[in-house]
């Protein structure tokens, strides 16, 4: 059976016959559209995964309220807490402020050895630098921490209940 292409007297098989899979044309779908311009199957989708991710945030929220919030560490980000129900996976990312990572190797060991309770001097002597210099370095902790004392960037950096060595 021979099909003419529009009366030109040439023949020719139908367009969808004769192009290649990936170019023939389909008919459009038929679907209902709401008025964000979803189809029905998706809007139904997208209700269902919002429905999940409140009961995941309030599950979230309510365990924080407690007191019971499991956080884990990961490692660039902060504290985090995922949950997930029916597929639908759900995190929440806690950044931390970055306290010691704006600190230099040198200014994290003169922090530490004011820490462990040792004077200007004592630190001057044993890193074989002057006074001046460990002043300089105290400084700029001070500046990058916001604190104003040796007790507040101890405290800042390793927490209110870190005590000198007693050595």
């Amino acid at each position: 059976m021979e099909r003419s292409n529009g009366g030109t007297g040439n023949l020719a098989p139908p367009l969808e016959w004769s192009a290649p899979r990936a170019q023939r044309q389909r008919p459009p779908r038929q679907s209902t559209v709401n008025a964000n311009g979803q189809d029905a199957a998706t809007a139904h989708h997208h209700d269902e995964v919002l429905t999940a991710v409140v009961a995941m945030l309030r599950d979230l929220l309510a365990k924080a309220e407690l007191g019971i919030l499991e956080l884990e560490v990961v490692t660039g980000l902060g504290l985090a807490s995922v949950r997930e129900q029916d597929n639908v996976r759900c995190a929440l990312v806690v950044e931390l402020p970055p306290n010691n990572q704006s600190l230099s190797p040198r200014e994290m060991q003169i922090a530490g050895m004011v820490a462990d309770g040792a004077t200007n001097r004592a630190i001057a002597s044993m890193l074989d630098i002057s006074l001046w210099t460990v002043s300089t370095h105290l400084r700029r902790i001070f500046a990058k921490l916001g604190v104003s004392s040796r007790a507040e960037m101890v405290g800042h950096l390793f927490g209110a209940n870190h005590l000198p060595s007693t050595d």
